[in-house]
């Protein structure tokens, strides 16, 4: 009786099913509907008694109303494309930062760029966003801008676009296209997500000194009013060379600051003080839409080889040694000559500089006298006569080396053939007196 009035409960509907299914089957192409048993079956296996306040029962037909849907897709709407439904949470819906662990994939050929547009793929999403790399510094002290991704290790990835709860999967391309490499640029996961993030970036500020006084100096060139540099008053600064100083007070209202430092600092000397500014991700979210004109955000490089532009030649954003400086001459160390007679031996100069010759001296002629001559030439002859008799001395000393080494090594040959006669016969000896003796103690 239960089944009878289900089944009397469920007639309209069935031939609502059975009518829906007729039109199916004349709009489809080789569809077939179900039977009307079929349905009637599933349909009393559904205990009525359950209460779905949530939701609808398993394995019911539903009907879902969109709204504000883009007429775009509305356009692109086919049967052979099915439609993946799903739900987000209330959180989910609300547009914010997102930071991500993620590691540039080993078979991708380049590496991602910070401002670079991204294709990501996260959850139920699909947009394009312009992700900002950081890596974290100095035990969670800061988050530290990266230019690049890293070659071969994780990173921290800062995109904007929907709240995402954590630990969710993340795929990022830089094409959906077809290319010649492996599509996939980077994957990770969701570490949290937040309305801002603090990411910073180093900065140097580079001054010279104009005046210097003992350790204190007076620099121009780092800041441009006094207000800078009453922001930065007490802030520690130090040169090249690596002297430390420490702002004091602005001079003027050109930028120009007083400072003490450890030691005397020279006027080549550059005055540096390094600094963080914060940088903000940039707020960019480009959704996917699964049509055929929808087009993504392009790189400015792109832009520029599609229209033949050439790239500006910057000079401040050129790679290598840019800089070049004369090299520095230092001024040699004066000792007062009483305080180096004064000084022990070891640490007297022993090297006796080399008197120079005035422009006068250098062009006087000397004119000798002929018995200055004569003299200068017998003491050539004599020199001559010194280099000849120590040549032939030291080839007589080389010929007698020669003859003293060949008669050694003839000797030691016949020393090392008796050597080894004699070694040889021992040897014999013992190896007959060990056979002698195993004989005797009958080991054999």
């Amino acid at each position: 009786p239960k089944q009878k009035a289900a089944e009397n409960e469920n007639e309209p509907g069935d031939k609502g099913a059975e009518g829906e299914n007729a039109e199916g089957e004349q709009g489809g192409e080789g569809g077939a509907a179900p039977s009307a048993p079929t349905s009637k079956v599933t349909r009393v296996q559904l205990d009525p008694s359950d209460n779905f306040q949530d939701g609808a029962p398993i394995a019911a037909f539903v009907r879902v109303r969109l709204e504000d849907v883009p007429a775009a897709c509305v356009e692109q709407l086919r049967r052979d494309r099915l439609l993946l439904l799903g739900g987000l949470l209330p959180g989910e819906s609300q547009q914010g930062l997102v930071q991500v662990r993620v590691k540039r994939h080993r078979w991708h050929p380049k590496l991602l760029k910070s401002n670079d547009a991204l294709l990501v793929s996260v959850g139920w999403r699909r947009y394009q966003t312009v992700p900002t790399f950081s890596l974290e510094d100095r035990g969670e002290k800061r988050m530290r801008f990266l230019k690049y991704t890293l070659e071969h290790a994780h990173c921290t990835m800062t995109m904007y676009g929907p709240m995402v709860p954590p630990n969710a999967g993340v795929m990022a391309f830089r094409s959906w296209k077809k290319v010649d490499h492996f599509r996939v640029a980077a994957t990770g996961g969701v570490l949290e997500s937040a309305p801002n993030f603090n990411i910073v970036k180093k900065l140097k500020l580079v001054g010279e000194p104009y005046k210097i006084f003992k350790n204190t100096a007076f620099v121009k060139g780092m800041f441009n009013s006094d207000l800078e540099v009453a922001k930065y008053s007490h802030a520690k600064i130090q040169t090249v060379s690596g002297i430390r100083g420490e702002i004091k007070k602005a001079e003027g209202v050109k930028g120009s600051f007083r400072a003490t430092f450890e030691d005397r600092i020279l006027m080549s000397d550059l005055v540096v003080c390094k600094t963080w500014v914060p940088v903000e991700p940039r707020q960019f979210y480009h959704p996917v839409v699964d049509i055929a004109e929808w087009r993504a955000a392009k790189l400015i490089g792109e832009l520029r080889a599609e229209r033949g532009i050439p790239v500006p030649n910057n000079r401040d954003s050129q790679y290598g040694k840019q800089i070049e400086r004369a090299e520095r001459k230092f001024n040699k160390i004066k000792i007062p000559k009483a305080l180096e007679a004064a000084l022990p031996f070891k640490t007297r100069n022993k090297v006796a500089s080399k008197k120079a010759k005035d422009a006068l001296r250098k062009k006087a002629a000397v004119v000798s006298s002929e018995r200055e001559h004569e003299i200068n030439s017998l003491m050539n002859r004599l020199l001559v006569v010194r280099k000849e008799k120590k040549r032939i001395r030291t080839e007589a000393s080389q010929k007698k080396k020669t003859l003293k080494e060949k008669r050694e090594k003839f000797i030691q040959d016949k020393r090392d053939a008796v050597t080894k006669e004699v070694r040889k016969k021992r040897y014999i000896k013992q190896g007959n007196e060990e056979a002698r003796r195993r004989k005797a103690l009958r080991l054999d």
